[in-house]
This record gives C-alpha cells, sequence and structure tokens, in this order.
C-alpha cells in the first residue's frame, strides 16, 4: 500500500468531464486522444456526425478512474503499435451496458454486462463494441499487485461469480464516492481493489476457464484450416494440440463434439461457397474443396442440417433481391459470416 501523502488527506480528486458533444468533433478528438494508446475506428457505414463518445474521469496518485461510454467503435493494440507507442498501463474493465467483442492476443472473448477483465497494454489487444457504458481502472502494472502483472491479460470475472459480483461492487461503490472522498481515501480504496482482483483472478477455476478458452481458440483455428483435409479428424487435431483424445473431447463436448463441430464447420462454409461461386461451379466441386469424399455424402448431411439441398440453396442466389438482403445482413454481421448465411437461409426457407 502506498504510504499516505498529507497533502491528499483532505482533498478530493477533481471530476474531469469529456467536453464534446456528440459529432464530427467528438469524433476527430476521440481519435487524437486514443491515438497514444490504440489504433482506433469507426464501422465503415457509420456516420462520423452521429458519432458518440462521453464520460468523466478522476486522477489520482496511482490510479486513472474513467466512467465513458459511446457508439460503435473499434479499438487495437498490436506489436506494432505496442513497439512503436510503450506503455506500461493495465486496466481493470467493467462492462455496465451493451457487450464488448475482445481479442486478446489470440484468444476472443464477449464481455456482457457485469463481466470485469484484466488488459494488459503492453500485450496484442483488439476489442469493438456496437455501444457500450463501463467503468475504467487504469493502474501502473509496475506498481500493480504480483499476481496481477504476470499472466492476468484477458482474465475475466462475470457478475455470476461470487467474487466477481463483489468486484463489480466495489468498482461502482468506488466511483459512487469518489468525490466525497479524499484523494488518499480514494487510492487505499484502490488498492484494496487490485489486492482483491488478485484474489479473485487467482482462484484456480478462472484461470482453468481461461487455459480452456485459449486451448479451444487454437483447436477451432487449427481446424478450420484443415476443413478441406477429409482425413483430418479428432485424432490429428489432437496430436497437433498435444492433448488426448478424451481432453479433446471434453473441449468440444457443448458442441457436441469434435466430429459434429467440424461437420457444422464444414457444412457453414460450403454453405457459404455456394451463394459466393460462379453458377457453373460444380456442386461436387465445392463439396470436394470442403472434406467431403462424395458429393452424394455432402448433399445428405447437408439437407439433414438446412431441410433443403444444394442445388435449391443455388437457386436461391439467382434472387437479386434476396442476395442483396444477404449482402446487408453480412456487412452488419462483425465478420460472423457463418451465423448470418445461417440465420439467412432459415428466414428465407421459413
Amino acid at each position: 500500500m502506498r504510504k499516505p501523502d498529507s497533502t491528499f488527506d483532505t482533498a478530493t480528486a477533481q471530476r474531469v468531464e469529456w467536453p464534446f458533444p456528440r459529432g464530427v468533433e467528438c469524433f476527430a478528438a476521440w481519435k487524437s486522444a486514443l491515438s497514444l494508446l490504440v489504433d482506433c475506428s469507426i464501422p465503415e457505414n457509420a456516420d462520423p456526425s452521429l458519432f458518440d463518445f462521453h464520460g468523466c474521469s478522476w486522477q489520482l496518485p496511482g490510479a486513472f478512474v474513467h466512467v465513458n461510454g459511446g457508439s460503435a467503435m473499434a479499438m487495437s493494440r498490436t506489436q506494432q503499435v505496442i513497439d512503436d507507442r510503450p506503455t506500461q498501463h493495465m486496466v481493470l474493465y467493467m462492462v455496465l451496458e451493451g457487450q464488448v467483442t475482445s481479442n486478446y492476443d489470440g484468444l476472443i472473448q464477449e464481455h456482457v454486462p457485469g463481466d470485469i477483465v484484466a488488459v494488459d497494454y503492453s500485450l496484442p489487444y483488439e476489442s469493438q463494441t456496437s455501444g457500450y457504458e463501463g467503468i475504467a481502472l487504469t493502474f501502473d502494472k509496475a506498481s500493480a499487485p504480483a499476481g496481477l502483472q504476470n499472466n492476468a491479460h484477458g482474465l475475466v470475472l462475470t457478475a455470476s461469480e461470487d467474487a466477481g459480483a463483489m468486484l463489480g461492487a466495489q468498482i461502482k461503490a468506488l466511483v459512487k464516492h469518489i468525490e466525497g472522498l479524499s484523494i488518499h481515501q480514494s487510492q487505499v480504496t484502490v488498492d484494496g481493489i487490485l489486492r482483491f482482483a488478485v484474489a479473485a483472478f487467482g482462484a484456480p477455476t478462472t484461470r482453468q476457464r481461461r487455459d480452456k478458452r485459449f486451448l479451444f481458440q487454437r483447436a477451432s483455428s487449427t481446424a478450420r484450416q484443415k476443413l478441406s483435409d477429409p482425413d483430418f479428424g479428432p485424432n490429428e487435431l489432437a496430436a497437433v494440440l498435444g492433448v488426448s483424445r478424451s481432453n479433446l473431447f471434453r473441449l468440444f463436448e457443448p458442441h457436441g463434439g469434435v466430429q459434429r463441430w467440424m461437420l457444422a464447420e464444414r457444412l457453414r462454409v460450403s454453405l457459404q461457397s455456394i451463394l459466393r461461386s460462379a453458377p457453373d461451379h460444380k456442386i461436387a466441386a465445392i463439396a470436394r474443396n470442403h472434406g467431403f469424399r462424395s458429393e452424394a455424402h455432402f448433399s445428405r448431411a447437408f439437407q439433414k442440417r438446412y431441410q433443403i439441398s444444394p442445388s435449391s440453396v443455388r437457386a436461391l442466389a439467382k434472387d437479386s433481391m434476396r442476395m442483396a438482403t444477404y449482402e446487408t445482413l453480412l456487412k452488419q454481421g462483425n465478420g460472423n459470416g457463418g451465423a448470418v448465411v445461417e440465420g439467412w437461409l432459415a428466414s428465407v426457407r421459413a
């Protein structure tokens, strides 16, 4: 804990408001301010005149408390940014409203209200949101408790966990009462929050959950690269990952097992390929390109999953209005093309 400073015994932290209302000026100021730390952008089809970023902050001796929110945006701290704009800060970030999709050095996670995540700015990080509200508690990594300095990047606590609910209550209470506390009291509160975070994030179940998510990311990424190989299956994937077949099955158990997951992925990308390919591109060729040994095998599996034949989907692709709807949905789908195309097909069939 930091030693008390008599100059901070009675003074309170000064609230600083973000001074720009919604619009182009706000967008330019936001990009300029964040450029010190991350590359940032808004969706290509977004109107800068409607851009919104708002919030307030309090500077403490060893921390920066920031309550903020805004419209759709993306932020990226790649290795190039880290090299060009180094910083040793970390942050505890709590989502209050909206949803944030983040990539922590290869580990992709969806954050919803109540989630609290640790972000280490010395490691790659990307995020995007369609709109959010949140609280950021930023601090110097070197002065943080040791448990936050090592392998904490991307660790998450949820509101459904007792430790997550407790940590969230502490963070929100700090914001609620910070202007009634002295600077010293506020800093002591932050120090206590960080110590509790160490205990919460250090729980074996929290780190096991993160390790499991990271392994699934590796497994799914590897498998997607091999979908065109009909001989690549659970045994081959387990060998590449260096895990047992039973551990691999448990990893994919929520998806019905490895084979069922791989079949579903092959069918999703095949469906996209049918819609994207030229009319004279043979269904048999699409089947082979996505790991099916025969057109008959592909057609049976496709019909079972989608209740429609591949040739009938090819016919739907000739309808310009339906395809225009599909393209619009795809642009709004944040890159999740598989889910979009399946949702589109279900709506067309209905």
